[in-house]
């Protein structure tokens, strides 16, 4: 059983590096990144849901430089401090997956860590679940080809933290690297819900509510019975990618629970990431 968890996990970050890695980029229009999560956050006070989760990727590249293993494990180290991640690291290496144990023997309080020691490529990736069955992924990688130097840092949280608990894990990640002169990439995503099941009609009462607020343009919509998801684009907001001819920097989707009895409103910039 223990592979289908290891499975999960490496499955989350295949996922956020295939966005990160082939996702037109993003650009930024002068704007700190910490008013675009304020922004969001709002967003769910605007549509009266109450927040249930949040996803923030944070990644940077830097150019022209190549880290020791050392060096990518003190990042590690200092990364784990300001997200207060503890716990015993258990070792594993992603080829020999299939040959792990049971899910049930890694608890909230064990990490799971690949380290990758080559020569012109060095990298560690961290597992670190919680209590509420979400994990933390932090993704130190460094290489050397051919001469060219470049450095990769990748966080990826998922959690169910309050307002404040969000905009200062991201400020506390930025400072962790503020040494380095390079662009944050940021991804968010949240996940909010209302008791009960909305009409059409209200669904688009509050889906207008929260773009009016977002001051944002509707790019294409898609509808049917089961879930409605609407991309935009929104002046207010720090980054945008280009989707076709139109830039889009804001997505919301909505689908009742039959089973929760919940209607779940999800919130993305610039795009979904997480299941829905």
């Amino acid at each position: 059983m223990r592979k289908y968890f290891v499975f999960g996990l490496i499955f989350i970050l295949l996922a956020g590096a295939l966005y990160n890695t082939y996702a037109q980029p993003m650009k930024n229009i002068n704007r700190n990144s910490v008013e675009m999560e304020e922004l969001l956050l709002q967003t769910m006070e605007v549509g009266d849901f109450k927040m249930e989760e949040f996803n923030i990727n944070k990644s940077i590249y830097i150019p022209d430089v190549f880290l020791t293993i050392e060096e990518l494990d003190a990042r590690k180290i200092e990364i784990m401090d300001t997200l207060n991640i503890q716990g015993e690291i258990v070792y594993f290496n992603m080829d020999e997956i299939s040959h792990m144990e049971d899910p049930r023997d890694l608890s909230a309080e064990s990490l799971l860590e690949q380290r990758v020691e080559e020569e012109g490529y060095r990298e560690i990736i961290l597992f670190a679940p919680n209590e509420s069955g979400n994990v933390t992924v932090i993704k130190l990688l460094s290489t050397n080809f051919m001469g060219e130097y470049e450095t990769h840092f990748l966080v990826d949280i998922v959690d169910n933290k309050g307002y404040k608990e969000i905009v200062d894990i991201s400020k506390k990640i930025e400072e962790i690297f503020g040494d380095y002169k390079a662009q944050w990439q940021t991804t968010i995503n949240l996940t909010g819900a209302v008791v009960g099941k909305l009409t059409k009609a209200e669904e688009e009462q509050r889906q207008d509510r929260i773009f009016n607020f977002l001051q944002a343009k509707k790019i294409e919509v898609l509808k049917d019975e089961l879930f409605s998801s609407v991309t935009a684009y929104s002046p207010l907001i720090s980054s945008y990618i280009e989707y076709g001819d139109n830039k889009v920097n804001v997505q919301l989707a909505m689908r009742y629970s039959e089973y929760e009895d919940k209607t779940y409103i999800w919130i993305a910039n610039p795009l979904i990431t997480t299941t829905y």
